[in-house]
């Protein structure tokens, strides 16, 4: 499975024009860290080291990674953490243009969106998206919005209420309106264990985003 996956992992880089890495790295390069398997919580602990974690859609597939694994990354690591689809979009896609911005007033939050800036910055546009209903004691979304426009971004507030939905359901259904990119979010502000036996929006998203999701706990 190793040997398989860094074949796989090299033939995508090279077709990209990804140089690998050659002594001290410099720019845009590729490396390979091991051959061997590693467990969930050596996962987490190496994660430390780098700046982000790219991560698969967890699910019950045979080359799906699993929950535990996710959660490992989220919990252990320290670092954000980029959630992809388990599919492509059919048509060349963007990352990062349009961004929406999850708020709740959660400090997991407030920690995603610190590291998400170097997205943020760049996008074209961003809306801080607060589902009513779910939120914490906190700064409002519009505060978050307006300090990000003091750092260049171009961001707006949106406040938005569906009965007929649960909150993870609200978020993915609002990003895909607005025609996001690029989700960002906090993870498990609710209980873990809380949202594993009732539900929440960190489950419902881990389980059916179809974009990518920068998430961190």
């Amino acid at each position: 499975m190793a040997q398989n996956a860094r074949l796989r992992f090299e033939a995508w880089m090279t077709t990209h024009s990804v140089p690998p890495r050659s002594g001290e790295p410099h720019g845009l390069c590729f490396g390979w860290h091991g051959d061997e398997l590693i467990d969930d919580d050596a996962l987490g602990c190496r994660g430390r080291a780098f700046d982000l974690i790219v991560i698969g859609r967890p699910g019950s597939g045979r080359d799906e990674p699993r929950m535990a694994t996710v959660e490992a990354a989220l919990f252990d690591s320290g670092r954000p953490v980029l959630l992809v689809p388990p599919s492509a979009p059919e048509q060349p896609s963007t990352l990062g243009e349009t961004i929406v911005v999850s708020w709740n007033g959660s400090s997991e939050t407030a920690r995603a969106v610190s590291f998400a800036m170097p997205f943020l910055v760049r996008a074209r546009q961003v809306v801080v998206l607060t589902v009513k209903g779910v939120t914490v004691e906190g700064p409002s979304g519009a505060e978050i919005a307006a300090t990000l426009r003091l750092h260049g971004v171009t961001a707006s507030a949106l406040t938005h209420e569906d009965e007929r939905r649960s909150p993870g359901a609200t978020i993915l259904a609002q990003a895909r309106e607005l025609g996001a990119d690029l989700l960002v979010k906090g993870a498990y502000t609710q209980s873990r264990i809380r949202q594993m036996i009732f539900g929440g929006p960190t489950q419902h998203i881990l389980e059916h985003a179809e974009l990518p999701v920068l998430m961190a706990h």
